[in-house]
């Protein structure tokens, strides 16, 4: 069956007064910093399902909601979580374990009595958290080391003498091994010599950027603003190895475990491996643990963090006299390697629909069913979900499209979502309105 889910807004200090309460249609600004809106079964802040936690609704008959074998697989809990992301400032810059780095920090954290919800906690779940964001609106973000060659030109660029003395060390041996002596450097300085060094750089930075000269400027954009709010923060180096990314709509990066990164701004769609673990190492007020982040970091250089989506293109149908008429309709599906998730991205014209279907293991068309569960959140305009084969069943029985379980077809408006577990029908995603409607799919992978 098809069923409302309600996402929980998480209200941390970086997120935005407007961008998820404009996007409900709620007043603006918000009452405080709206960061996040979940959509899933994480136990920290999970989904509801007509006022029931999708945790606890999953549990209660994992087979039907995830399918036996995903449920087997997954220990029954749902693989991913999807979220609204929304920053107006940067986030803390960060990198997420190994599955076996989880599962180990977890059990070790466990048994010094570390409380699972403690300030002082680095891993809250045993599970690694491979994420992709796809952009709602520019969105600007720091990922992974950028590589070596590039590092140096943005030296050169910036022209501080101050950071002469530091290119030995990324210089001429192992890029990886490079990176991990400049980081391990930057974060023990004292701090009134990184005080410095950040000073310098920062004003390296003015400089490039009022010289006019543009190959650089979001880089010397991003260390202004982060050295305004950090002022002797370490994350500011390392700010300058990282790639510096602006996505537009419906660009995404996909970031693995150990990649160091931070996001910027920007709203878009986010979904990640159903994990909160975070290692942070700056750029915020939370706790920090710069030594266990080192320890999980890959020093290896990141080219390009932006993933390029595939095309899905499926017969599209109307509905009433238009039906046949409003050609294919048009969908992206982001890869990556997490097994735990494929999300899909479809534009639907007026009177285009799109069943509901996992991506395909040749990652190229959509299978013909849906093989687990999955979560449609809509992101504009409006859209009708149903499934026909019920729905229709129930109408002839005159009990206005209402089953007997109390739910029935959905209309969805912007950031409304719906659930969609194994055991359901044949699901269609309509648009019934006059305008263009953009919906996103997560599914586990095919």
């Amino acid at each position: 069956m098809v069923q409302p889910l309600t996402g929980a807004i998480r209200t941390y200090p970086w997120g935005s007064r407007t961008a998820i309460a404009q996007m409900a249609g709620r007043p603006t600004p918000s009452d405080h910093p709206e960061a996040e809106m979940w959509f899933g079964a994480h136990p920290g802040a999970p989904a509801t399902v007509d006022g029931e936690p999708l945790d606890v609704l999953i549990a209660s008959d994992s087979v039907s909601a995830l399918g036996a074998g995903m449920s087997r697989a997954y220990e029954g809990r749902l693989p991913f979580l999807l979220k609204l992301l929304a920053a107006d400032k940067p986030l803390s810059l960060q990198a997420h374990p190994t599955k076996e780095q989880a599962e180990e920090g977890c059990a070790r954290e466990d048994t010094l009595g570390i409380a699972r919800d403690a300030l002082e906690r680095n891993y809250r779940d045993d599970n690694h958290k491979p994420e992709l964001i796809v952009a709602l609106t520019q969105f600007d973000a720091m990922c992974g080391f950028r590589p070596i060659e590039q590092t140096l030109k943005l030296f050169d660029a910036l022209s501080v003498p101050e950071l002469e003395r530091y290119r030995v060390l990324i210089s001429g041996i192992l890029p990886s091994e490079g990176l991990r002596s400049l980081v391990t450097t930057w974060i023990t300085l004292p701090s009134d010599q990184r005080k410095i060094l950040i000073a310098a750089v920062v004003e390296g930075a003015r400089a490039y950027r009022d010289s006019g000269k543009t190959e650089f400027s979001i880089v010397a954009d991003h260390l202004i603003e982060l050295a305004d709010r950090y002022p002797s923060d370490p994350g500011v180096l390392c700010a300058l190895l990282l790639n510096h990314i602006r996505l537009e709509p419906g660009e995404g990066i996909y970031l693995n475990a150990g990649q160091l990164h931070a996001y910027v701004h920007g709203f878009g769609v986010e979904i990640m491996a159903n994990s909160d673990n975070v290692l942070r190492g700056g750029l915020t007020s939370k706790h920090i643990d710069v030594p266990e982040l080192v320890r999980v970091l890959s020093f290896d250089p990141l080219p390009d963090p932006v993933i390029t989506p595939n095309q899905l293109t499926t017969e599209g149908s109307g509905s009433g006299e238009s039906a046949g008429s409003q050609g294919s309709a048009q969908g992206v599906y982001y890869p990556t390697p997490a097994p735990e998730f494929r999300l899909q991205r479809w534009e639907l014209n007026p009177g285009q629909s799109v069943a509901v279907s996992s991506v395909a293991s040749d990652g190229k068309s959509l299978s013909e069913a849906l093989v687990g569960p999955a979560i449609v959140l809509c992101t504009r305009g409006t859209v009708h979900v149903s499934q026909p084969s019920v729905d229709d069943a129930k109408a002839s029985e005159g009990d206005g499209h209402i089953r007997g379980d109390g739910f029935g077809p959905l209309d969805l408006t912007p950031s409304q979502a719906a659930w969609i577990p194994d055991d359901a029908e044949s699901t269609l995603v309509t648009n019934n309105s006059d305008e263009l409607a953009e919906v996103f799919v997560a599914t586990v992978a095919g």
